[in-house]
């Protein structure tokens, strides 16, 4: 499988897990479309209190399962550094979409994490949480 293909893929299945967690639209995005770090999806979804829930994702590929949070900012050393430049020229009262890298291991599945202003953040395990998603609706 080429490396072009195998985003493809990973993109369609990360786009069904957002549309399992309720992200009603999920867009596939332009390489250009984000001066930093080039982020593969879009999604939005609709919050109780009426406001607009927005993630911004990056795909990538790992050959081995992280261990540790300082193994994934390793992973994710260079998108770190720009996200730092992004957020260093953001005023910290503004509401900024959820910037996340979603990374692919070999188990097929991903392990995510939020970019913050600090650096990153573990998040739950996607897979699970599209599965608890399934079962309940």
């Amino acid at each position: 499988m080429t490396a072009v293909h195998r985003i493809q893929v990973l993109e369609r299945k990360a786009g069904n897990i957002l549309k399992t967690l309720g992200y009603g639209m999920v867009i596939v995005n332009d390489s250009r479309c984000f001066r930093y770090v080039t982020f593969n999806l879009t999604a939005c979804k609709e919050r109780d209190s009426g406001t607009v829930d927005v993630v911004m994702v990056k795909l990538k590929i790992c050959l081995h399962t992280i261990r540790s949070l300082d193994e994934a900012t390793i992973v994710c050393r260079d998108e770190i550094r720009r996200m730092k430049k992004f957020f260093d020229r953001m005023p910290p009262e503004i509401t900024l979409p959820r910037y996340e890298v979603w990374i692919s291991i070999p188990s097929n599945t991903f392990q995510s994490f939020e970019f913050t202003r600090d650096g990153l953040r573990d998040i739950f395990s996607l897979d699970e949480k599209a599965r608890q998603q399934g079962s309940a609706a």
